[in-house]
């Protein structure tokens, strides 16, 4: 198995444990925290370990933006995990956003 391939597994099941996690926090079923921090955490440093990896003198705008984007989810876990404030989301819906447009933006780059 290749190293991308696993780093993509990785990265595929931070994925699913983010929405396992988000579940079952909107149920308000137990363990949804831990299983969404995990999957935060998990997405975040393998986007930012395959960023770093890549050399940061050949970042564009798009490697800042999800640069931010990996450190707004990891404020969100630790407002969520260390501090237990209510206002943990916030960091993260700004970070899924910020994500959302610098993929848009890619694309519209690329074309």
């Amino acid at each position: 198995m290749s190293s991308f391939s696993t780093f993509k597994l990785i990265y595929f099941i931070g994925l699913a444990l983010i929405l396992i996690g988000g579940y079952r926090i909107y149920n308000q079923l137990s363990f949804g925290n831990i299983i969404i921090s995990l999957g935060l955490l998990t997405y975040a440093i393998v986007q930012l370990y395959l960023l770093i990896k890549q050399g940061i003198s050949n970042w564009g705008l798009f490697e800042y933006t999800k640069t931010s984007v990996n450190v707004l989810f990891i404020s969100s876990v630790i407002l969520l995990m260390g501090f237990e404030s209510k206002a943990w989301f916030y960091p993260l819906v700004l970070g899924m956003l910020l994500d959302f447009f610098a993929n848009i933006f890619r694309r519209v780059n690329r074309s």
